[in-house]
């Protein structure tokens, strides 16, 4: 739904604006994995067969009930579990256990659906990616870790090599029907459709094996993407046809095609996904392909393929227009990025409530977004000094901690059995770590330092409270900032002096909260002058909001040429509040966070290019979005002061 009204803002802007009509053509991409007659029928097939099976395992599970006189209809999380029984051997991967049918249904079952790729990792909630699991072991164990990342990996390999030799098999009577030999079209269409059923077999029991031996999630492997692109296509195509009469579809495949055909991209080259530039060569790429281009594609493809057997010239496609190639690659030079960041914390939260009138829409009092992070921490007493301590699970410690494990005696086990072993993990794995052998006290868990000290929020009281006051509260630690506010004035020589105001995501819930009738403004959670010295307030920065950097004077930002103009262009990503810095993106930059090289300090005009820079608050030097100027949906910048 967002895609959908940002679409519409930026259509009714063009509209207003006259750089389109309802006579405009227009071309939307379809996801290239739209599928032909044959194809459509093979995924009717195998959803007709696996209806079946689901029939047959409803059935059995109903004769269970039965059996045991209770009358109970099957729900579809019992189906599913049923089947992943089967899938299984009716035994638990993990443990390798037998699994009896009473252990995953009924009221109080030992066995429960478990991720096998963590969706905090990516991972997606299709069969594909589901097995049945000890909800113990699942609990204690797994919890978040892939299936590499477990002590007993290759026994847990043995139980599934069958998934490994099943989609071998279909691999192989798959090749068989590669180059059907039939004499009608019936028949071919059949063999086809039945290959694609195989292939739909296959990838499933392939797809389901490496999810065991997947060291880590690969960039886009979650399906989940793919399906929104889907949809949203779908529905746009709709939504503007409702204004535009001639709204054509372009096979996400073609596009692809089109760009190697046209020069933009290498044969066998990755497509570059680093810059969002590329969503914009796509969108070019897409207006370009018409009904004309369609009808000679397959003409090129044979005459490529006379070509590659030796016979006749290598054949031409003609671009959209001469310099057609060397317009996109340098497409990025003139290029604006504008990132749409929700402010969803003013927002109250609604939801659906039955009462005796029926069902109705009742707005909440929760906040939207995080509040902190998860791990609480413990407050204990060191040289005058308190330090704050984590416990953590010792199957998942890491080496290099060891030396902040709080007890001596624990350390010093630690230690000794990490020195006779080699890694803590092998350890670990051999015969654990044990406190008392003799007596069974095994170590499971350390408390240990941690380095965090700043940031750290009470939240509550604990119920228990103790002697000592700061080990009275729940310390948790701020996951993100909501805002910071920077005063600007002048000390008494007359230089430039500033002050800042931080609020974090719990401050700012509690403001808007719906309880909360007083707010009116933001200028309410803040204070309009500063504290120390009453400067006035200057900025109000939020995550999203886009910056011109300059070194010296705004003015500097605004002579610029426009390309130049936009290689200042960045959007702030972080605001950081144990040090108070701020966190600035390229705005163009696609890659993750993680994957940009960072480096800090303030802006210089003839520095080489950073795509990601760290400022302190002194450091910070920009014209900001919605106070110095204002960027549109279409690229446009006004300046407002």
């Amino acid at each position: 739904m967002r895609s959908m009204f940002r679409m519409r803002k930026v259509v009714n802007l063009l509209l207003k604006e006259k750089k389109i009509d309802e006579n405009t053509i227009i071309h939307i991409e379809f996801s290239r994995y739209l599928n032909d007659n044959n194809k459509r029928k093979a995924i009717l097939n195998e959803q007709k067969r696996n209806e079946k099976e689901r029939n047959e395992y409803r059935q059995k599970i109903e004769e269970m009930y039965q059996e045991k006189g209770i009358r109970r209809n099957p729900s579809d999380t019992d189906i599913l579990k049923y089947q992943l029984w089967e899938e299984q051997d009716h035994k638990c991967l993990y443990t390798g256990k037998e699994i009896c049918l009473t252990d995953f249904l009924g009221d109080n079952p030992q066995y429960d659906i478990e991720h096998t790729l963590p969706r905090s990792a990516g991972g997606d909630s299709t069969r594909m990616n589901l097995t049945l699991c000890s909800s113990v072991f699942n609990r204690d164990q797994k919890k978040t870790l892939l299936p590499c990342q477990l002590p007993d990996h290759e026994a847990i390999l043995q139980r599934i090599s069958c998934w490994k030799e099943t989609y071998e098999d279909l691999n192989q009577r798959i090749r068989k029907l590669k180059r059907p030999h039939c004499s009608t079209k019936e028949q071919k269409d059949s063999l086809i459709q039945r290959r694609h059923e195989l292939e739909i077999q296959r990838d499933y029991w392939r797809g389901k094996y490496q999810r065991f031996i997947m060291e880590k999630v690969p960039e886009g492997f979650s399906r989940r993407q793919g399906t929104d692109i889907s949809v949203i296509s779908r529905y746009a195509r709709l939504y503007l046809k409702s204004v535009f009469p001639r709204v054509y579809t372009v096979k996400g495949i073609a596009t692809s095609d089109f760009r190697k055909i046209w020069g933009i991209q290498e044969e066998y080259e990755k497509k570059q996904r680093d810059n969002h530039a590329h969503h914009c060569i796509d969108a070019i790429t897409i207006a370009c392909i018409g009904p004309n281009e369609y009808g000679q594609l397959a003409k090129y493809y044979h005459e490529l393929e006379e070509y590659e057997f030796g016979r006749g010239k290598r054949p031409q496609f003609p671009a959209p227009w001469p310099t057609f190639v060397q317009d996109i690659k340098h497409i990025q030079d003139d290029l604006l990025v504008t990132h749409y960041t929700p402010d969803n914390m003013p927002k109250a939260d609604k939801r659906r409530i039955m009462t005796p009138q029926g069902k109705i829409m009742a707005q909440g009092d929760s906040a939207r977004g995080s509040l902190h992070c998860i791990s609480h921490y413990g407050a204990i007493e060191r040289e005058g000094q308190i330090k704050y301590v984590t416990r953590a699970e010792l199957s998942g410690f890491k080496e290099k901690y060891i030396v902040n494990i709080v007890d001596d005696e624990v350390r010093s086990k630690v230690e000794q059995a990490v020195k006779e072993y080699g890694t803590l993990a092998k350890a670990v794995a051999a015969d654990g770590i044990w406190m008392n052998k003799e007596k069974g006290i095994r170590i499971k868990k350390v408390r240990y330092f941690n380095s965090v000290q700043k940031g750290v929020l009470d939240i509550c009281t604990n119920r228990d409270r103790s002697r000592h006051e700061y080990k009275q509260k729940v310390h948790v630690l701020n996951d993100k900032n909501y805002m910071i506010a920077i005063y600007e004035g002048t000390d008494e020589k007359g230089r430039i002096k500033r002050e800042y105001e931080e609020v974090n995501n719990m401050a700012a819930a509690a403001y808007y909260r719906a309880s909360n009738k007083t707010f009116a403004a933001e200028y309410d959670l803040i204070p309009k002058c500063s504290r120390e010295h009453g400067y006035p307030l200057c900025y109000r920065l939020k995550t999203g909001t886009m910056v011109f950097l300059y070194e010296k004077t705004p003015e500097e930002v605004w002579e610029l040429d426009r390309q130049e103009l936009l290689k200042r262009l960045y959007k702030i990503t972080i605001l950081s509040l144990s040090d108070g810095r701020i966190t600035l993106m390229y705005h163009q930059e696609a890659r993750n966070s993680s994957d940009v090289p960072q480096k800090d300090g303030a802006f210089h005009i003839n520095e080489d290019f950073r795509p990601k820079i760290r400022v302190s608050l002194n450091q910070f030097k920009a014209l900001v979005e919605g106070v110095d100027f204002k960027l549109n949906e279409l690229g446009e910048i006004k300046r407002l002061r």
